[in-house]
């Protein structure tokens, strides 16, 4: 049987600075919802720049017409 390699647990008593926290430490209060508006803003804003992307792709059919040549 492997013997068991884990941490005593820490006493509940111990006071740790926040800074010292582990970063999957599920015990902390979740963060604020973010505004709706902020999230409208953001859409805007990623549409805007997928429309700049899309506007600087290459013509998917760059031949010329019959009559050019």
């Amino acid at each position: 049987m492997i013997p068991d390699e884990s941490p005593p647990p820490r006493p509940e008593t111990e006071a740790t600075s926040p800074l010292l926290q582990p970063a999957n430490d599920n015990a902390c209060a979740a963060a604020a919802p973010i505004d709706p508006r902020i999230l409208v803003i953001a859409r805007a804003i990623g549409r805007q720049i997928a429309r700049d992307q899309l506007d600087t792709l290459p013509s998917a059919n760059d031949n010329k017409p019959d009559h050019e040549r």
